[in-house]
C-alpha cells in the first residue's frame, strides 16, 4: 500500500511551485518508519498465573512466583489446591493480607466492618468504608464481591469493573483495584495453609 505525498518540483524553470495535484506513490515504511521486530519467538512455557513466557524447565515463574507445569501448586485456574494460601499483595502500601478459607476478607475503612484492612485504608478515601470482600471457599475457588450497595470509585477485576453484589472468580497473578488508586495482586501458593 503506498501514500500520496505532495510532488516537489524539482529544478524545473517553467514555474512550477510543485503545489499541483500531481502525487507521487510513497512506500508505508516510509511513512510510518520500520516495522516493529518479530515477536520474541524463543521456547517456553506460558506461566498460568501472568502469562509471563518462562523457560521450560522451570518449576516456578520468576515473574509472580506461579508453580509451573503439573505439580499442583497454585498458579493455575481459581481453584486454590487444598492447603494453598491466598494473600492480598498491595505493593504501593507495602501490605499483605491473607484470606482464610472460610473466612471473609472485608477491604474497607470500616473498622468494625473490616478490621484487617481498615488502618491501612483510614486515609484513602478512594477505598470505601465498606467496599468488596474476599472469600476462600472449601472447594478451593476464591472469589471477591464488591458490596451490595456498590461503592462511590468502583472495583476492578484485570481492568474488568464489577458489578455490586456480584461474585468473580479470583485467579493467581490477578488484578484487584479497589477505586482509583489502590490495587493488590491475588498470590496463591501451595506453601501451606495460612
Amino acid at each position: 500500500m503506498t501514500a500520496p505525498v505532495r510532488g516537489t518540483g524539482g529544478d524545473r524553470d517553467d514555474g512550477y511551485d510543485g503545489y499541483d495535484d500531481d502525487w507521487e506513490p510513497v512506500l508505508d515504511e516510509e511513512v510510518r518508519g520500520p516495522l516493529p521486530p518479530p515477536p520474541d519467538t524463543a521456547a517456553g512455557v506460558r506461566c498460568p498465573g501472568c502469562a509471563a513466557l518462562v523457560p521450560p524447565g522451570t518449576p516456578r515463574c520468576p515473574r509472580c512466583l506461579a508453580r509451573i507445569g503439573g505439580g499442583g501448586g497454585g498458579g493455575g485456574g481459581g481453584t486454590a489446591p487444598p492447603g494453598a494460601r491466598v494473600v492480598l499483595h498491595f505493593d504501593t502500601l507495602a501490605l499483605s493480607l491473607p484470606v482464610r478459607p472460610g473466612e471473609p476478607l472485608r477491604l474497607g475503612r470500616d473498622t468494625d466492618w473490616a478490621p484487617a484492612s481498615s488502618g491501612a485504608f483510614a486515609e484513602l478515601t478512594t477505598v470505601s468504608r465498606r467496599h468488596a470482600s474476599v472469600t476462600a471457599d472449601p472447594d478451593g475457588s476464591v472469589w471477591v464481591t464488591e458490596e451490595s450497595d456498590g461503592t462511590v470509585n468502583g472495583t476492578w477485576v484485570n481492568g474488568a469493573h464489577l458489578l455490586p453484589g456480584e461474585r468473580h472468580r479470583l485467579r493467581h497473578g490477578d488484578r484487584l483495584q479497589l477505586g482509583h488508586r489502590v490495587a493488590c495482586t491475588v498470590r496463591i501458593t501451595g506453601d501451606g495453609p495460612c
